[in-house]
C-alpha cells in the first residue's frame, strides 16, 4: 500500500487543548476564538458580562500549554514549565494581557497563569519560569470573575508587537587576518623619531614601519640585518608576535597596536600620514587630476582626491580634497580589529593644508549624514584589504571583510513612511536659521558653497544594493551630526528624504 501522509501525536493533543480551552471558556460564559495561524498566540478570548450577557469588547490573549505527559516536577500539588526566551519577549511586549493554559486534555484537567503576573520583575524574567499551583490556577468556571478583572480598560487599544526580526550589523571593524610571525626589539639609540629619521636620512635609506617606546625600538621587520640597525643602542631580540598579541598587559597591548599602525601606514605608498590631523591621507596625483579607487565591473569607484574650482573664480582651483582615514587598532574577544572612521583632508596644491581647512571641515561635518559614513567606511575596508599585484610587495599586515553581527531585534521597513509634512522644512522657504547662516558663513570664508562639499559625500556608487540581505551599519564612534536641508541642496536631497 503506497505511503499516506499522517497526523503526529502532538497535533492531536494541541487540537484537544484548544478545544479543552474554547469549552471551558463557554462554561464559564465567555467566547474563545482559535487562531489558525499560531505566531505565540494560539487564540483570543471574548469577555461576556456575566449578568446582561453582553459583549464587553474586552479581550485576553490565550497561548496553550497542552502535553499528555506531566510537565517539569509535576505532583498532585504543583508543577513548572521554562518559557522560551522570544516567545516570553513577545508577550510582555503589548498591552493586552496574555494567559497561559496548561492542560492535560487526556484527564480533562487545566491551569492558567497571566503573564505578566508570572514576571513582575527582571530576575523573574531572566529565570523564565512560570509556577503553577494546581489547587488554586484551574482553568473552570471558577476562574471567570478572575479572567474579567484582567481585561485592558477601554482607554488602551489592543497592542501586541509583531513578532520580532533579525538583522546583520555592519560594523566599522576591520580584522586583521594575518600579522608577521616575528617582533624585533632593541634597545633604542635615539629618544625621539624627528633624530631616529635624521640618521636614516644620513644612511641615504629610509625605512618604515618602526617605533620607538619606553627606551626601545620595535618592528616587524629585522633589525640585525636592514637600515634600521642604526637605531639600535644593544643588540636586538626576537619575540614570538603571538606573545604580544595575547598578552593581558595593557602596556604591551599599546605597544603592540602601535606597531600595527605604524606598520599599516607604511604599507600603502598611496598613502600619507598628516602629523597635526594624526590621520592618513591619499597623496596628489603627479598631475593633480583627480583619482578614484575601487574601480570595476559595475563600480565607477569613489574621488578620493581631486581639485575643486573656486566660487568667486571658476577657472582657478579652490582646493584639493584628500579622502582621509583615522585608524585605531584594538583587541575584541581575542581578535586585532582595525577600527576605521573616515575623515577628510583640503590642500591648497595637493600638499600643503588649505588656510580655511578647518573651515571646510567644520561644513562638511554638518553635511555628512550615515550613508556618506557607510559608504566610505566600507571605501576604505576594500582599499585596505585588497590583494596584492605584481607591481606591489605583500603586506605584512592584511585583513578581512567589516565585521558583521547578526541581532534577535530588527526594523521592519515597510513600516516606514516619510516623515509628516508638519515636521519638515518647507524648501521654499529662505532659509533664515542660526545655523544655516552660519553655515554659509563658515563655506563663503572657504570660497566655497554647500553644493560643492556635497559632491564628496554623494560621490560614487549609491550604497543600496538591490535583493541583498538587510544589513544595516553599527560604527563604534559616534556617527556625525546632520545639518539642516536648504533650498540650494533640493535638487540633490530629494532621494534622502527619508533619513
Amino acid at each position: 500500500m503506497a505511503d499516506r501522509k499522517t497526523v503526529t501525536r502532538q497535533t492531536f493533543i494541541g487540537e484537544k487543548g484548544i478545544a479543552l480551552i474554547e469549552r471551558r471558556c463557554l462554561e464559564m460564559g465567555h467566547l474563545f476564538h482559535p487562531r489558525r495561524v499560531d505566531h505565540g498566540i494560539d487564540g483570543h478570548i471574548d469577555l461576556v458580562e456575566p449578568d446582561s450577557r453582553a459583549v464587553l469588547n474586552l479581550t485576553l490573549l490565550v497561548q496553550s500549554k497542552a502535553q499528555d505527559r506531566r510537565f517539569s516536577g509535576e505532583t498532585d500539588d504543583a508543577f513548572h514549565y521554562v518559557c522560551d526566551q522570544r516567545d516570553l519577549d513577545h508577550w510582555l511586549s503589548g498591552n493586552s494581557p496574555v494567559i497561559l493554559v496548561f492542560s492535560h486534555p487526556e484527564s480533562d484537567e487545566a491551569w492558567w497563569t497571566e503573564v505578566k503576573a508570572a514576571f513582575p520583575d527582571a530576575v523573574s524574567r531572566a529565570k523564565r519560569v512560570v509556577h503553577i499551583d494546581k489547587h488554586t490556577q484551574r482553568f473552570d468556571r471558577d476562574a471567570a470573575q478572575a479572567l474579567l478583572h484582567l481585561a485592558v480598560p477601554r482607554t488602551a487599544g489592543l497592542y501586541l508587537r509583531p513578532a520580532p526580526i533579525t538583522e546583520v550589523l555592519t560594523t566599522n571593524l576591520l580584522p586583521v587576518t594575518e600579522m608577521p610571525p616575528t617582533v624585533h626589539l632593541a634597545p633604542a639609540a635615539f629618544t625621539d623619531y624627528r633624530a631616529a629619521g635624521a640618521a636614516l636620512d644620513a644612511q641615504g635609506r629610509r625605512a618604515s614601519g618602526w617605533i620607538l617606546r619606553d627606551g626601545l625600538v620595535l618592528s616587524f621587520h629585522s633589525l640585525r640585518d636592514s637600515p634600521l640597525r642604526v637605531l639600535c643602542a644593544g643588540d636586538p631580540e626576537r619575540h614570538g608576535t603571538v606573545e604580544w598579541a595575547d598578552s593581558d598587559d595593557l602596556d604591551t597591548q599599546h605597544r603592540f597596536a602601535d606597531l600595527l599602525s605604524r606598520t599599516v601606514q607604511s604599507s600603502y605608498p598611496d598613502l600619507r600620514w598628516h602629523k597635526v590631523r594624526k590621520h592618513v591621507h591619499f597623496r596628489a596625483t603627479s598631475h593633480l587630476g583627480p583619482r578614484k579607487v575601487g574601480k570595476g565591473p559595475g563600480s565607477r569607484g569613489r574621488t578620493v582626491f581631486g581639485p575643486h574650482a573656486s566660487k568667486s573664480d571658476p577657472q582657478r582651483v579652490g582646493f584639493y580634497h584628500h579622502a582621509a582615514l583615522r585608524t585605531r587598532f584594538r583587541r575584541l574577544g581575542g581578535v586585532w580589529y582595525c577600527q576605521l572612521e573616515p575623515d577628510y583632508c583640503f590642500t591648497t596644491d595637493g600638499h600643503t593644508e588649505h588656510p580655511y581647512a578647518d573651515r571646510l571641515l567644520a561644513g562638511i561635518k554638518r553635511l555628512d549624514r550615515h550613508p556618506a559614513v557607510r559608504g566610505w567606511t566600507r571605501v576604505w575596508a576594500n582599499y585596505l584589504n585588497q590583494d596584492a599585484d605584481l607591481f606591489t610587495e605583500p603586506r605584512p599586515v592584511q585583513f578581512g571583510e567589516l565585521a558583521t553581527m547578526t541581532v534577535d531585534r530588527g526594523i521592519d521597513d515597510r513600516c516606514w513612511g516619510p516623515a509628516p509634512s508638519s515636521t519638515a522644512p518647507d524648501d521654499d522657504q529662505d532659509p533664515s536659521t542660526g545655523e544655516q547662516e552660519s553655515l554659509d558663513t563658515v563655506l563663503a570664508a572657504a570660497d566655497t558653497d554647500t553644493q560643492d562639499l556635497l559632491s564628496l559625500l554623494q560621490d560614487g556608487d549609491s550604497d543600496g544594493d538591490a535583493g541583498a540581505p538587510r544589513r544595516r551599519s553599527l560604527t563604534t564612534n559616534k556617527a556625525r551630526s546632520a545639518g539642516r536641508r536648504t533650498s540650494r541642496q533640493r535638487g540633490t536631497n530629494n532621494a534622502r528624504r527619508g533619513q
